[in-house]
């Protein structure tokens, strides 16, 4: 019986060679132009093996999707803590989310784009990028209420969703420049965290 070839034993499984292909097809093609053969090519793997692996299409966008966010977006949200002070745990956050989007801005321009016409997928896209990093958010800021670090009666859900928003669009907007703007990403982070701590100090 023969030993399979080390390059073989080296070869990551189908399901992840269908799962970063079908990522950069979509991202390349769009949602609807991918078809499940180009991205079986790309792959290297028979589209057979995908139907396997997957079922259908709209599984398979679910997959990439919980691949792309799901664990970096736990990561994100598991950076927030209240070790350093609320300006530090909130800086923390947006490097690690403004990172997480930047590493996937071809997938989420896609999605941006298209995701209105996949329903289930959508509610994955929502579940997987926005909801645990939303979570941790809102967890932390509730807690800086409780502490007194934050001004009673903030709403920390509405605080949450701000301070993402401006993340998010920081992100959209730097990407679509066609020469870097005036100021630093660094310099963005530092004046947003500055005048979003002003609005919520006690």
């Amino acid at each position: 019986m023969s030993t399979p070839s080390r390059a073989s034993r080296r070869r990551p499984p189908a399901r992840q060679l269908l799962l970063s292909a079908a990522a950069r097809v979509f991202a390349r093609d769009g949602l609807e132009g991918a078809t499940t053969r180009t991205i079986s090519r790309e792959a290297g793997v028979n589209e057979v093996t995908l139907f396997r692996q997957f079922g259908t299409k709209e599984h398979l966008i679910e997959a990439v999707v919980g691949n792309a966010f799901g664990k970096d977006a736990g990561a994100t949200g598991a950076g927030i803590t209240r070790a350093h002070g609320l300006r530090a745990d909130l800086g923390a956050f947006w490097v690690r989310y403004e990172a997480l989007l930047v590493a996937n801005l071809p997938l989420i321009r896609t999605m941006i784009g298209e995701i209105h016409r996949h329903a289930v997928c959508q509610n994955q896209a929502l579940k997987g990028i926005f909801q645990p990093m939303r979570a941790a958010l809102v967890a932390r800021l509730g807690a800086a209420c409780k502490s007194g670090e934050a001004r009673p009666g903030l709403n920390p859900a509405v605080a949450a969703d701000l301070l993402a928003g401006t993340i998010f669009s920081s992100v959209i907007r730097r990407s679509a420049l066609r020469k870097a703007p005036e100021y630093s990403a660094a310099a963005y982070r530092e004046e947003g965290i500055d005048v979003f701590m002003r609005g919520i100090a006690p």
